[in-house]
């Protein structure tokens, strides 16, 4: 089971109706949810100096250890506080939350990932660990929809990346593409930041993203493992939505442009798939 709760709020590709989550759980969700999207924005921004980002990760690490809020500001303190109060409530392990903070803090670093292979190991931490809070929110098998689930997350993070690849508020230098993909194309990153890809720069993003097609197959044995029908249906949707938006990758240049869905193209993926789940086809 899956759900992009880093951007959750706000990410018209990747959102979707909160009624699919289970009433009993929503408040939890949007609890990790707001945590994961303060951390997240800490590593993003481009207004912190790495000193300010490795403080605030820290505190945020601290206040799941010693269940003491983040102070740095009245957001930070509330946040955290909520998450803490939830974690205790329901009993969920911190270690989902504590894999993305320490994502964060190897972005901070500045260190790029080298293989496909260690760009796997980074969104184990950074995105998969999502999906797995999900699991064990709504009280799914993990070892029936973990995998699917991990590979979905996986997919969405490189997604989104590619995405925001143009946009200033994110930081560019968090890894999406394989430092070995660019020596083989006999690129740098240089060639990342010309107006347009083409050649070779062309044909690394093209790489990049046939292993997000091998990711998108794995997960597509995601919704068949998936009990809770309103799981079902949101997994079905981010399946949907993450295939076009890695065909509209191959017919576009996010070099170029932030490249995204239309309104036609979410409407579409939620129809079917509450249509599709209605009729039994999982």
């Amino acid at each position: 089971m899956a759900m992009d709760l880093e951007r959750h709020v706000g990410d018209a590709d990747f959102a979707a109706k909160p009624t699919l989550i289970p009433e009993d759980a929503r408040p939890h969700v949007r609890a990790f949810g707001r945590f994961v999207r303060l951390a997240d924005g800490v590593a993003d921004s481009p207004w912190l100096t790495r000193e300010q980002k490795t403080a605030r990760l820290q505190s945020l690490t601290a206040a799941l250890d010693d269940e003491i809020p983040a102070d740095w500001s009245e957001e930070a303190q509330a946040i955290s506080a909520a998450l803490i109060d939830s974690l205790r409530t329901t009993g969920i392990t911190p270690q989902h939350t504590h894999h993305v903070l320490q994502a964060f803090h190897r972005d901070i670093g500045g260190k790029p990932c080298q293989t496909w292979g260690d760009l796997m190991v980074y969104c184990q931490f950074a995105a998969a660990p999502v999906g797995r809070y999900l699991i064990d929110i709504v009280g799914e098998d993990p070892a029936a929809s973990g995998r699917a689930s991990d590979a979905l997350c996986d997919a969405l993070r490189i997604l989104r990346r590619l995405r925001d690849f143009r946009d200033p508020t994110v930081d560019s230098d968090r890894p999406c593409i394989p430092q070995q993909f660019l020596i083989d194309a006999k690129v740098t990153d240089f060639h990342l930041s010309a107006p347009k890809a083409k050649g070779q720069t062309r044909a690394v993003i093209d790489r990049v993203l046939d292993d997000v097609d091998r990711l998108l197959r794995d997960a597509g044995a995601l919704p068949g493992a998936t009990r809770n029908s309103g799981m079902r249906v949101y997994s079905k949707i981010l399946l949907c939505r993450a295939t076009k938006l890695a065909a509209r990758f191959r017919d576009e240049d996010p070099l170029r442009r932030r490249v995204g869905l239309s309104g036609w193209d979410r409407r579409t993926c939620t129809i079917s798939a509450v249509i599709g789940d209605a009729l039994g086809r999982r």
